[in-house]
């Protein structure tokens, strides 16, 4: 039986009636879970022989450049054998050995750190010119040459042995908030049930929900938010709990390494001044008009007194709107991505033919979609595939991070392969900015131009605008709590709905289960994760400008930064491409293109 036609009655399939083209080949990492035991106790072993070297650092070059290596081997299993357990785990959040094997990799990883937490405090009581002078006699000079830069450059923020101890046991408890998150949202958590369109009673998941918002029937949209949020209501002061506890724990690491407040202490690692995190919501909200009149074009096109926010994500014309299946939207995205040069486009068909997706929902899978990458291994990509145009986009995105980790594991050591989140969502958007290219570029009609247009606001509003008011949120959260404040159910509900008015203007009409928002989303476990989406997205549009002007070597350029991974800071590896975060002007653009595109529309309808 085909997956459409076990999809056709609105069942989840399970997982063996799917073929296994469209599943992952975790056997790509272990053959099976004894392999994956036995790297466990090689690593184990490997934490034993961390003692060795302590003491010792500062007596040869070869000493440390030895213990540097047994770091990184260690370092380079844990996270294999982390990927396996998580990624199984994933594939069905109910089964409990994965669950299992996935905290006891963590145990493992945090173990891993506390056995080498003496590397960094014990180096910088070196001289600073002594420790260059020995990094420059290593048997490989440009492996660690970063590393030790930056070491040096964090000297103020790295604490004693004894105490960097204590930070690495932590880090197991740390992760309290974000799992207990995890597992409410992905494995315990119900959802009501409610009619489609065709007055079918469905179950909601998470990404029937996410269809039911693209439905052009109002009640069907309607019905599903109050449901959807429903579920988060009758846990909404556990969620607040979890999520203060998640920030209590920013602001507890942001002491400990000396930092004036939680924003510092995130951005420095990437040498990435504050002003860059604050200019962005700033450049934004002092232009949020552009935004505003999107509101009022939706109202107009849908006819709708009042337009409320599960009115956003509908599309303005769906008599234009079409399913796609998977093998298709496959081919799209290839044809999309072929200015990315010929080197690029076999990768991409090899991850294809290779099993690297994980394509439909499955019961207990992990919702949403995401690419996790290893350096010992190809990337993986999840997806919950449903057949949408926004389906098709998101497999362009994640197949972005898949690429760029390709890329950089193939070009980098191990040491300098991870790259940081700050670029890794310019390689995706720019993917979904092709596609969309792509789909321009075919349009015969004015009415198709239009229904992508849509598609290209609402990818905006959604990458972008969304994203800065996200990162808004997550800022006033962790100065409240900073300045001695509480979060509360009450709080955070009001300061949502507080932004929401901000951001979407005053046609818009605010229900009382979408301020409840805060309370499902996963990024805020993350610590200032979501701002990268919006810089990057920002970064994307100017790259793509580029593209579009073709511009002479920037396929080179481009392949080069996704290849760079992390042998340097992020802004300035997007330097490479001619964009300089540091000032405004890629979020004006962003803005002012996205102003132009919505006015574009206003007058062809």
């Amino acid at each position: 039986m085909s997956i459409e036609s076990q999809t056709a009655d609105n069942t989840i399939p399970q997982r063996e009636n799917i073929p296994d083209k469209y599943k992952w080949n975790l056997k790509d990492i272990y053959p099976n879970d004894t392999f994956w035991e036995e790297d466990f106790n090689k690593a184990q072993t490997l934490i034993v022989g961390a003692r060795t070297f302590r003491g010792r650092l500062a007596e040869s070059p070869a000493t440390l450049y030895e213990c540097l290596e047994t770091r990184s081997e260690l370092s380079r299993i844990v996270s294999k054998i982390y990927f396996y357990a998580f990624l199984s785990k994933d594939l069905d959040n109910r089964v409990s050995r994965y669950q299992e094997m996935t905290e006891r990799s963590a145990i493992l990883s945090s173990q891993a750190g506390t056995a080498f937490a003496f590397v960094e405090p014990e180096l910088l009581q070196i001289d600073e010119k002594k420790l260059l002078e020995m990094a420059s006699k290593f048997e490989k000079t440009d492996v660690y040459d970063f590393y030790i830069k930056e070491l040096i450059r964090s000297r103020k923020h790295i604490r004693s042995t004894e105490v960097e101890e204590i930070l690495a046991m932590s880090s197991v408890v740390a992760r309290g908030a974000e799992n207990s998150f995890n597992m409410l949202d992905n494995a315990d958590l119900t959802y009501p049930s409610i009619k489609d369109e065709k007055g079918n009673e469905l179950t909601l998941t998470k990404q029937r929900y996410a269809k039911f918002l693209e439905s052009s029937d109002r009640r069907v949209r309607k019905e599903a938010n109050e449901a959807f949020y429903t579920s988060y209501k009758s846990h909404l002061n556990t969620l607040s709990a979890m999520l203060s506890t998640a920030v209590n724990k920013d602001i507890f690491y942001a002491k400990a390494r000396k930092f004036d407040n939680c924003l510092s202490a995130t951005l420095y690692g990437d040498n990435i001044p504050d002003s860059v995190y604050r200019s962005l919501i700033e450049s934004t909200e002092a232009n949020i008009e552009a935004l505003h009149k999107y509101t009022a074009l939706r109202k107009k096109v849908l006819r709708l007194d009042p337009i409320m926010p599960y009115d956003m994500l509908c599309p303005l014309f769906p008599d234009q709107d079409f399913e796609i299946e998977y093998d298709e939207a496959v081919s799209k995205v290839i044809r999309a991505l072929e200015p990315l040069g010929e080197k690029y486009i076999e990768t991409l068909k090899k991850a294809f033919n290779s099993r690297w997706v994980d394509v439909f929902e499955t019961p207990g899978k992990g919702s949403g979609a995401y690419s996790a990458g290893d350096y010992s291994v190809h990337p993986y990509v999840l997806m919950n595939y449903n057949k949408t145009v926004s389906d098709m986009f998101t497999l362009a995105h994640e197949m972005g991070h898949a690429l760029h980790s390709h890329l950089a594991n193939a070009a980098q050591p191990y040491p300098k392969a991870h790259y940081s989140t700050f670029v890794a969502e310019v390689a995706s958007t720019l993917n979904e900015s092709l596609l969309l290219q792509l789909l321009l570029n075919e349009t015969k009609d004015d009415r198709t131009k239009l229904y992508l247009l849509n598609r290209y606001a609402d990818n905006t509003m959604g990458t972008y605008f969304h994203q800065v008011m996200y990162a808004h949120f997550e800022l006033l959260i962790h100065e409240e709590v900073e300045k001695g404040g509480a979060l509360s159910p009450d709080m955070l509900t009001g300061l949502w709905r507080d932004l929401t008015h901000k951001y979407y203007g005053p046609e818009l009409v605010v229900d009382d289960h979408t301020p409840l928002k805060w309370s499902r989303i996963p990024h805020f476990y993350l610590n200032f994760y979501v701002f990268q989406y919006a810089t990057s997205y920002a970064a994307s549009q100017a790259i793509m400008a580029k593209f579009l002007n073709g511009e002479s070597g920037l396929i080179e350029r481009y392949l080069e930064m996704l290849s760079a991974g992390g042998k340097d800071y992020p802004m300035n590896l997007l330097k490479i491409c001619g964009v300089d975060m540091s000032t405004p002007e890629p979020f004006m653009a962003t803005v002012k293109m996205f102003d132009e595109k919505v006015e574009e529309m206003n007058r062809l309808t």
